[in-house]
């Protein structure tokens, strides 16, 4: 029964969470539910759209979790699983989910602005470009990583024998005597995905009912899994690769409630779903007595040394491995990106923000459950195969979750591999979508920033019409509860006196910087690059370290927000420079030990990792000694 009271504890642990701390945390904030939000005030039905909370929570949560939650334990567990369960519960609670929190009520409170713009607005324009260069690069990472994962599961093949499955069997392809377990799924994503406009257009233009909305979208699910059981998809990995590019250079452009929020809306049934058959198979083999993991072969409670041995020592790589079941950084351009513009009143962004990573820790527990229960060490490491190069997590998660469930409920093998395909290709497929649109807003402030010198970007509010109008006269900024305006919320320094007028080709060239689908075009470029040239394997461990850079920063921007309204800031600040430490330390890691001596022998693929990390590095650096350096002035809002 251990396994039975290792999911309740965590689940008190996480409830426990959500129940006091994040209540706390609210009320130092100043949360004020009947505030007026951006979604309300700049309501355009495209980006900024009021939506009812469990609709945003859908989106939200299906953008966040992704591969994280499941990949990242997969390939930490090596260390233990009581280590890896320590760092998801206590990372989650105090870490990931205030992280999650505060960058949503933040950016919210800023008018629905992304992290670049409030750190421009607190720290300073040198901060706004650092940041913009990091986050494209780290959004780049993201991308290649799980479009690469998304292939691997599309194609993951697996011996029929180990499946429990008789040699005619017709549930899956068989290729070379190995029946290929993901196409499925594939086909799945492809149908919920040409049903998204139906869905969008009646829970946002005719006002359906949620409840009816979600009862349609579990029968649109339904129907996706039947088809592709019939119809499972049967393409390559890099064919693959390049149709789910082509579907996220499209949406990233359309209004959000057409593909992006209603997709993740339908999608999100199956994820939840899949949630609570995991949960149903660990307490069933609880019961049936499986859930002992305290055998010889099991995955142990401590395998601290030989994970040390074979990837590196546990700290700081088991904290970056595991992701997004502790801290994401991932999350703040979520909130800040599309989160941010839904939210229909303040408490909204507690519930969505903070709850969602709690759900998110708890998937991870789940998966850590499911791996010690379903693999033996030696079955782990053959599927695992950590440091190698055979290595399949995507496998591994399927295999886990398929023996789990042949404990718990006697289904067979490949029934439970199925049912963990499916969970992970929706989510696979979600945060692709809203990470190329997130990059793309990211590319199209950088242009506003650096040709806005120019007539084709430059901004409406001119110098003089700040100097001499009132705030009043101006207009108030959404989501900042009626005050007046103060100048440094307007952003003077955006402002142009003198504009240059272009004609000719420079004309031409900062105009076409203006269509979505170039700046869409380039975010695809940038994840194709890095997935073409590199696997998962090779950029998961920059992915968590960046990943996890990138929340340390999102904590230090809302450290400096909540002290220039001299507000407490322990809760943000403590979080923030442990994961600093933890990442910076595994950044120049992977720097010294992998790339440049990559670099240097010729390695395929290091080129890219190494720039990645020198940017991620450089950036990082620089706005550390900006927030530095107006330390002083923290205290004091900006008059410049």
């Amino acid at each position: 029964m251990m396994v039975l009271a290792i999911m309740a504890t965590a689940g008190i642990v996480l409830l426990l969470g959500g129940r006091f701390y994040a209540p706390l945390i609210a009320r130092i904030l100043g949360e004020q539910p009947d505030r007026t939000t951006p979604a309300v005030a700049l309501e355009d039905g495209r980006d900024y759209v009021p939506t009812h909370t469990p609709v945003v929570f859908a989106h939200h949560y299906a953008s966040i979790a992704g591969a994280g939650p499941i990949i990242g334990p997969v390939l930490a567990i090596i260390y233990g699983w009581g280590p890896s369960l320590l760092w998801i519960l206590l990372g989650g609670v105090f870490l990931g989910a205030v992280h999650d929190y505060v960058a949503t009520y933040m950016t919210m409170r800023e008018g629905g602005k992304n992290l670049t713009v409030v750190a421009r607005r607190y720290i300073g324009k040198g901060a706004f470009v650092m940041l913009l260069v990091l986050l494209v690069a780290i959004l780049a990472l993201v991308c290649a990583a799980f479009l690469d994962l998304s292939a691997k599961a599309l194609t993951s093949k697996v011996d029929i024998a180990t499946l429990q499955l008789p040699l005619d069997q017709t549930l899956f392809r068989v290729v070379d005597g190995e029946a290929v377990i993901g196409g499925i799924a594939s086909t799945s994503v492809i149908m919920i995905t040409a049903c998204s406009p139906l869905m969008g257009f009646l829970y946002l233009k005719r006002k359906w009912s949620v409840w009816v909305c979600s009862a349609l979208a579990v029968l649109i699910c339904g129907i996706s899994i039947v088809v592709g059981l019939y119809f499972p998809l049967a393409v390559n990995p890099l064919t693959w690769k390049l149709m789910i590019s082509g579907y996220v250079l499209i949406s990233a452009g359309l209004p959000v409630w057409l593909f992006l929020q209603s997709r993740d809306f339908i999608n999100v049934h199956i994820l939840y779903a899949g949630i609570v058959f995991l949960i149903v198979a660990l307490v069933a083999a609880a019961i049936r007595g499986g859930g002992q993991i305290t055998q010889a072969s099991a995955i142990p409670l401590n395998n601290w040394s030989q994970g040390s041995s074979l990837l590196g020592p546990g700290w700081p790589i088991m904290f970056v491995m595991i992701a997004c079941g502790a801290v994401s950084g991932f999350h703040s351009l979520c909130a800040g990106g599309t989160t941010c513009k839904q939210l229909r009143n303040e408490e909204a962004a507690r519930r969505v923000g903070y709850n969602a990573m709690l759900l998110e820790s708890f998937l991870a527990v789940c998966v850590v459950c499911c791996l010690a229960v379903g693999l033996s060490l030696n079955d782990y490491i053959l599927y695992r195969d950590p440091g190698g190069t055979g290595g399949n997590a995507v496998l591994t998660f399927a295999m886990s979750v398929g023996h789990t469930a042949h404990v718990g409920l006697g289904l067979p093998v490949a029934a439970g591999a199925l049912g963990a395909m499916l969970l992970l290709e929706g989510f696979l497929v979600t945060t692709l979508d809203t990470a190329i649109r997130l990059t793309r807003y990211m590319i199209e402030e950088g242009w506003g920033t650096f040709f806005r010198q120019y007539d084709v970007f430059a901004p409406k509010v001119s110098k003089a019409k700040l100097a001499t109008e009132q705030p009043e006269d101006i207009g108030e900024l959404a989501g900042t509860g009626g005050l007046n305006i103060e100048k440094p919320h307007l952003e003077p320094e955006d402002a142009s006196g003198d504009v240059i007028e272009t004609r000719g080709v420079l004309r031409i060239i900062l105009k076409t910087l203006q269509y979505y689908w170039v700046n869409s075009g380039l975010a695809v470029a940038l994840m194709l690059v890095l997935a073409l040239t590199n696997g998962y394997d090779a950029v998961w461990k920059i992915f968590g370290s960046s990943n996890q850079l990138l929340a340390a920063l999102a904590l230090l921007v809302g450290t400096v927000w909540l002290m220039k309204r001299k507000q407490t800031v322990w809760y943000t600040l403590l979080p923030a420079l442990f994961m600093l430490a933890t990442s910076l330390t595994m950044m120049i890691r992977l720097l010294v030990k992998s790339y440049l001596p990559g670099v240097q022998a010729g390695k395929a693929g290091a080129l890219p990792l190494f720039i990645a990390d020198i940017i991620v590095l450089a950036m990082t650096g620089g706005i550390l000694w900006l927030i530095i350096r107006r330390r002083p002035t923290m205290a004091k809002p900006r008059t410049e």
